[in-house]
């Protein structure tokens, strides 16, 4: 009898020595798994400074269209609203059967195309710019919620400033409407942002931020017709892409998007010696989108 309970004495202890050393296991497999990832707040101040960009992108567009263009432009989008909302109320129709809504749909469809006829250009134009005004406000803010943690990182004051002193010049640009060096400054200042995420050891945004700097600023030189410049900051891309490509060893995905990206610099720096702006700005922005889908 007391060998049988000293027996089941040992399993008991043997079953909870095993059992602990699958926890302490399990616990080491989670530690190691875990990525070092930047901040939210630092993340909203970089994506923040790319959709000001791409905002301002689609004012110039605007702003290029003729009264003529505008107004074709308009029509159809109001065509498709309306198809979208006709489609919407069918199947609204379908579920409630009531022709009293109907009606009530159409009078306030009405009444929405007589407001849309009242809105000009320069309406539209001037509610765009306030939109990245307060985007630009919100950047400020999350580097205002950022900036603390970055000292607490041991990232030392003059790097700190230099990318105030490319947000400042930024947001003057903003202020100023002047388009050209929105994108210029904007792009220093993402640039600028590469050492913060460089802190962060599992992050890629660091070189990505470079990247997109040297597409931002090809861009600008190759509007210049400065090709040869353009071309070299393209160049410096690759070695960026080579240190992202060490980070993403194990995912697929991420490289076949990295891929994309180099491929799409490359198209950019062939574009160049077309000296087309239409062309060269649908390059750079394949490139600015294969940025994104890496940041996702």
């Amino acid at each position: 009898m007391v060998n049988r309970r000293g027996y089941l004495a040992i399993i008991l202890i043997v079953s909870l020595f095993l059992t602990a050393c699958m926890n302490r296991s399990n616990g080491k497999s989670t530690k190691i798994e875990q990525k070092e990832r930047a901040p939210k707040a630092l993340v909203k101040v970089a994506d923040g400074i790319d959709e000001l960009l791409s905002s301002v992108d689609k004012i110039v567009e605007l702003e290029e269209l003729s009264e003529t263009e505008f107004k074709a432009q308009t029509e159809a989008g109001k065509k498709d609203e309306e198809k979208s909302k006709e489609e919407s109320n069918k199947s609204s129709e379908e579920e409630k059967n009531q022709e009293q809504g109907q009606e009530q749909a159409k009078e306030q469809e009405g009444q929405k195309k007589k407001e849309d006829k009242e809105i000009t250009k320069d309406e539209i134009l001037f509610m765009k710019w306030k939109e990245v005004d307060q985007k630009l406000e919100q950047i400020h803010k999350d580097w205002n919620s950022y900036e603390v943690e970055s000292r607490q990182k041991g990232v030392n004051s003059e790097k700190a400033n230099e990318f105030k002193k490319h947000l400042n010049a930024f947001t003057i640009a903003v202020e100023n409407r002047k388009v050209e060096e929105i994108e210029n400054m904007g792009s220093r200042a993402i640039n600028s942002l590469a050492v913060f995420f460089d802190l962060y050891k599992d992050e890629i945004r660091g070189d990505l931020s470079r990247i997109k700097y040297s597409i931002h600023q090809a861009f600008i030189e190759g509007q210049k017709g400065n090709k040869n410049a353009a071309k070299n900051l393209l160049t410096k891309t690759e070695d960026y892409t080579s240190r992202i490509r060490q980070k993403l060893e194990n995912h697929d995905e991420k490289i076949k998007d990295l891929d994309r990206l180099s491929l799409a610099a490359a198209d950019m720096k062939m574009a160049l010696d077309d000296s087309n702006k239409k062309l060269l700005k649908i390059k750079r922005d394949i490139a600015l989108d294969n940025i994104k889908s890496l940041q996702e």
